[in-house]
């Protein structure tokens, strides 16, 4: 399948009218019959161990199992993808839940490939990432994988090769974040959609930075919960930390510090206020402050 077709596909399928992707979910059985081979497939191919999942929400499936389409908002579906991730480690013979368990069982650091398939246009791509945990600071750190090893080559290989083999089409990271006016999703309704963002997903991406963050809330002394996520470029230099605080009122209140630590963002999202709920209200420093000296 050419490039341009598949773009004029998912213009088709994922544009404003929801008629198309719609008739293609109706046609689904949901019975775990692509699951199963999916399975079987990958697991006969590579021993490593791998988890898949189907994107589609949950509760679509359970209203189409149930005869309920009618309570689907078809702005609002899930992802029409398989999601593939394959352990790269090797002698680890299943993967602990992939979380800090398969990390800490992999010495730390557990090296990923995920495969992206579209169910709807053949065609897939893949990102390899490392998860590391550390113990000690309680915190996660996930970052790109820029060198593969010889055997993972080789784990990669024989992928590619099963997937062309269904007639697959390999799409790169250029082709996939091209935006299209004509292109929709959960969470782009106004259009203006990547490629990726229809065909794979909207809520992840490749793995182009290193991520740092805690695995779980910290209680501050005034009782305020904490979450930090601290972003690094590909050398280990810090480019910005977030700091997340929600008060005993539900408010939260979101900073972003530059790699000076200088605040540049602040966020306010108010639980309640007057009669509205989730209200957020934003200042971005830097920019105010060109629009000051302006004045």
């Amino acid at each position: 399948m050419t490039k341009s077709e598949i773009i004029r596909q998912a213009k088709h399928y994922f544009g404003k009218d929801r008629r198309p992707i719609k008739e293609l979910v109706l046609s689904y059985e949901f019975k775990g019959k692509n699951y199963r081979q999916w399975k079987k497939e990958i697991s006969s191919i590579v021993s490593n161990p791998n988890e898949i999942k189907f994107k589609l929400f949950d509760d679509v499936i359970l209203w189409i199992k149930y005869n309920q389409a009618d309570q689907i908002d078809w702005n609002w579906i899930g992802d029409l993808s398989w999601t593939i991730d394959i352990l790269l480690n090797q002698g680890i013979d299943k993967g602990f839940d992939w979380d800090k368990k398969l990390a800490l069982k992999c010495n730390g650091t557990a090296r990923i490939m995920t495969l992206f398939v579209s169910d709807v246009i053949p065609c897939y791509t893949f990102d390899c990432y490392y998860m590391t945990y550390n113990k000690k600071g309680n915190y996660y750190e996930f970052g790109p994988i820029l060198k593969l090893t010889g055997e993972e080559k080789k784990v990669l290989n024989k992928i590619e090769t099963f997937l062309k083999q269904k007639g697959l089409e390999f799409v790169d990271k250029t082709f996939t974040e091209k935006k299209y006016k004509e292109l929709y999703s959960d969470t782009n309704s106004d259009g203006n959609a990547t490629l990726f963002d229809v065909l794979f997903t909207d809520t992840n991406y490749y793995t182009t930075e290193i991520k740092r963050f805690c695995e779980k809330e910290i209680i501050e002394k005034n009782g305020q919960q904490l979450r930090w996520s601290e972003y690094y470029n590909s050398n280990g230099t810090l480019k910005r930390r977030e700091e997340f605080r929600w008060s005993k009122s539900g408010d939260c209140l979101k900073i972003v510090y530059d790699n000076k630590e200088q605040i540049v963002n602040i966020e306010v999202t108010r639980k309640k206020i007057g009669r509205k709920k989730w209200q957020k209200f934003k200042l971005d420093i830097i920019e105010t402050f060109k629009q000051n000296e302006k004045r």
